[in-house]
Order: structure tokens, then C-alpha cells, then sequence
């Protein structure tokens, strides 16, 4: 069976149970099975912006059908939904692009893969790394966010509905470290950096999974979807003092990294 990423994209209707049903038609298919799905991302439009924001996911697929069937499969789902191809860009009910097929490349008039552009769209790349951090590119190279520029993701519009597959972020990297939050960074809610802070003055070790605990980088320039994790013998010490802190009155603002 061959490893392939579908990404989902709605902005008419409701847009969570549009992209959860398409989901559910994925299973469907013939020589398929759903293998894990990305919670359900909320981005800016781009290309044409006067047009409400998207929802978007991203779908992992065990198949043994060739790209091009895959594809014609897509197309008919597309048409389920009454996506309608009058507006590049614009508006639609449902959206279905193969971004990546194990490490094969197609290009021709009918189908590229990669999927052309999808290294600049954040509402790809975000939602495919929270369920395939250690993607690549089919020579090899790590998918990373270092060349988005467009699709800005903008909030979490929580998990895909009823549907009997891994959800959510990977189990975490690291045994011994427990997560005692979780989110996606670079988002307006400060509630992850405000944690972080917290455990800094209790002087409690922490990082950000999947990254390791002992990895220097820093989440907070993208959208990220990360876990903030603790040792497991300081899980209850870390809980206790970030309840403190969130029911203290002081803003979360106002408290400043030492």
C-alpha cells in the first residue's frame, strides 16, 4: 500500500461537517483505509480574499489505487458535494487535493504531485505536519514551514467528526515527559505562552513536543501544533501551578518571562 496525504478545504456551509463527511467518503473508497486525520483548521482566504475564511484538514490514506484513480475518486466526491469550478480561488463547498503520494511524482496535464504550491500554504503544511511530522518531500527532504506565505492559519476549529481514525497530534516522542497542554502556536490566543511562562518561574523543565524536551528551537514564528510537556514525576507540580496562575488576578500579559 502506498502512504498518500489528502488535504480538505470548505469555506460554504458547515464547513467542520463538510470536511468530516468527505473524511467518512475516504473510507469508502475501494483498496483504502483512512489512517489518521488532522483536527480542523480555520485559515484566511488568499488569491481572492473577499470571501469568508476556510476550514481545512488534512487526511493520511493507506491505498493500493494508483494516483490517477485516486484523483478520479476525488473529482467524483467534489461532485457529491456540488463543487462548483467557476471562480479560481473562490468559494466552494469541498475541496480534495492529493498533496503527496509515498515518494512518487506525477506530472502532467491532468495531475502534479506533489501538489504544486502547497510548501507556500500554511493551511496545508500546518495541518499535514500535526499528523506527519517526519514528512518529505519525495527526494528526501524534511517538510517544513520555512516557505509558507500565504493561507495563514488563524484558529483550531477542533476534531473531525465520527470518524473511527487517529485524530489529533502523534503519540509523543519522548516516554518519559507527559503533555499538560496542548494547541498551535503563533495564534492570537495566549494561553500555551502563558503556561510556558508559568513553568518558567516555578522553575519546572518543560518542552514542546515533538520536538524534544531538550531541543533549543522555539515554536512561536508559525502555526504550529504542539504539546507543552513536563517530566512525569512534575505532571501534578505543573498542573497545580498553572491552575494557580490562571485563577490569580493577574493577565497573562503581565507576566514576563525571567
Amino acid at each position: 500500500m502506498t502512504r498518500a496525504y489528502v488535504g480538505l478545504g470548505s469555506n460554504m456551509g458547515d464547513r467542520v461537517e463538510t470536511i468530516s463527511s468527505a473524511a467518512a467518503a475516504l473510507e469508502e473508497l475501494p483498496e483504502t483505509r483512512v489512517a489518521a486525520v488532522s483536527r480542523v483548521y480555520e485559515s484566511e482566504p488568499w488569491g481572492v480574499e473577499d470571501q469568508p475564511p476556510f476550514a481545512n484538514a488534512v487526511v493520511a490514506l493507506d491505498t493500493d489505487l494508483r494516483a490517477d484513480q485516486l484523483l478520479e475518486y476525488l473529482l467524483q466526491i467534489e461532485d457529491r458535494f456540488g463543487r462548483v469550478r467557476d471562480v479560481a480561488k473562490g468559494p466552494r463547498t469541498l475541496d480534495l487535493d492529493i498533496l503527496l503520494f509515498g515518494d512518487e511524482e506525477w506530472e502532467s496535464d491532468d495531475i502534479k504531485i506533489p501538489h504544486p504550491g502547497m510548501a507556500e500554504r500554511d493551511f496545508v503544511i500546518t495541518p499535514l505536519l500535526e499528523i506527519a511530522p517526519e514528512a518529505e518531500w519525495p527526494d528526501g527532504t524534511p517538510i517544513t514551514h520555512a516557505q509558507v506565505s500565504v493561507g495563514t492559519v488563524i484558529g483550531v476549529l477542533g476534531p473531525m467528526e465520527d470518524i473511527d481514525a487517529e485524530q489529533g497530534l502523534p503519540p509523543i516522542a519522548e516516554e518519559d515527559w507527559v503533555p499538560v497542554a496542548e494547541g498551535v502556536t503563533g495564534l492570537p490566543d495566549m494561553g500555551l505562552r502563558f503556561k510556558e511562562l508559568v513553568l518558567q518561574q516555578a522553575e519546572i523543565p518543560h518542552g514542546w513536543d515533538p520536538f524534544a524536551p531538550d531541543d533549543e528551537t522555539q515554536p512561536w514564528g508559525m502555526p504550529t501544533p504542539v504539546r507543552l510537556v513536563v517530566p512525569a514525576d512534575m505532571v501534578e507540580e505543573a498542573k497545580r501551578v498553572i491552575a494557580e496562575a490562571e485563577n490569580a488576578p493577574i493577565a497573562p500579559e503581565d507576566l514576563e518571562a525571567e
